[in-house]
């Protein structure tokens, strides 16, 4: 075991830190932290397997500073010890994640980092001290991180359920219609309460597409034309497709809008509300059963055992209050850009990154699975 100071690592960014050790040991096949200290070993120490034993910590950004890996190794290390817990903390060899797709036009990826570090155990107690502390640190450096027991791995089959409105795309579907239809403030403000849990999703959802009445069906195509796509959804999608994952979406929105980003996404599947149709016109109601918070739940289990995935590999990403329970059964519940409710409940919330960022987190599992030499 050889000790090294943290003033060794603070003017080297953390991508780099690999390099910097092979200079220090031959041999490096565990690294840990504890209050200052660097702890440098060539031998791997046993993990207990143990339920609940283990917690991953993942930060994501463009770019990790020294500095602010260090003020936050420092930060949590010393909260362990205030709880009367080891203060170690392993770190995992970082890596790098794309931020873009590739393309024929740009053959030179943009990439960020990736650092996970690792901790046993968590109390709730502690648990919620590491939240707060991460949050301020999060905001501070534009930082995202994710604290989970769970590693989803692109390196065996898996899936991810997608919310549309706000998630895949960057609109509310009702509300654009809606503006086209001259009710838009109308329709947008009900939304807005809806997806904050504070009106019945269904109930909200009738009453809103009952403003449509006589809307023209060609209003939808008005819309879908110029869906703005989250950024990173083209990379996710690439990215999951490559790992032999599937990819669907679960939406309280709309079928017509949901089918067309599958036409020309190629999700594996979509699952949306069906607006009512007569003669090219809307008739202001919804057919049959609505896809709402529970439904969008189910469908995740269903998509998991159609495909046979085990549930370490279900992955579930939304915005609104309505995909909580979705977030809540899958293994890995990522909220993105969400109100103020998910952000509370979720498991992760992606803040400072679009849908690239849930590419770096299922990349994360392979920074544990890395050798430091």
């Amino acid at each position: 075991m050889t000790q090294l100071a943290e003033t060794l690592f603070s003017h080297t960014p953390p991508i780099a830190w690999p390099q910097l050790l092979s200079l220090q040991s031959t041999q490096v096949k565990q690294v840990s932290y504890c209050q200052g200290q660097f702890n440098i070993s060539a031998q791997q120490q046993p993990i207990s397997n143990s339920h609940n034993s283990r917690y991953y910590l993942t930060l994501l950004a463009p770019t990790i500073a020294s500095d602010a890996l260090l003020n936050l190794l420092s930060a949590l290390s010393q909260l362990q010890v205030s709880a009367q817990v080891s203060g170690d903390i392993t770190l995992y060899p970082p890596a790098h994640y794309p931020l873009q797709l590739a393309t024929n036009d740009n053959k030179t990826l943009t990439q960020g980092d990736i650092v996970v570090l690792g901790f046993t155990p968590l109390s709730g107690a502690l648990q919620q001290q590491f939240h707060t502390t991460l949050a301020s640190w999060s905001n501070d450096y534009h930082i995202d991180y994710a604290l989970s027991q769970t590693l989803p791995s692109l390196n065996q089959p898996g899936v991810v359920l997608m919310d549309m409105d706000s998630t895949t795309i960057q609109i509310e579907c009702i509300d654009e219609i809606a503006k086209l239809a001259g009710v838009g403030e109308q329709v947008a403000a009900v939304t807005a309460k809806a997806m904050n849990g504070e009106l019945d999703f269904s109930e909200s959802l009738r009453s809103r597409v009952a403003t449509l009445t006589n809307c023209p069906e060609s209003v939808l195509s008005q819309v879908a034309d110029s869906m703005p796509l989250m950024p990173g959804l083209e990379l996710l999608i690439s990215t999951l497709h490559q790992a032999n994952w599937k990819v669907a979406i679960a939406s309280g929105g709309f079928s017509y809008f949901a089918q067309r980003l599958q036409d020309d996404l190629g999700f594996d599947a979509v699952y949306a509300n069906e607006l009512g149709i007569v003669d090219g016109i809307l008739t202001g109601k919804v057919i049959g059963d609505i896809v709402d918070a529970q439904v969008k739940a189910d469908t995740l289990q269903a998509l998991a055992t159609a495909y046979q995935i085990p549930p370490q590999q279900t992955v579930a990403i939304g915005d609104g209050a309505n995909d909580l329970i979705m977030l809540k059964s899958a293994a890995l519940g990522v909220a993105i850009h969400a109100k103020p409710i998910v952000q509370q409940q979720a498991q992760v919330a992606l803040n400072h990154h679009d849908l690239e960022g849930l590419v770096g987190l299922l990349l994360a599992a392979n920074c544990v699975e890395a050798s430091w030499s």
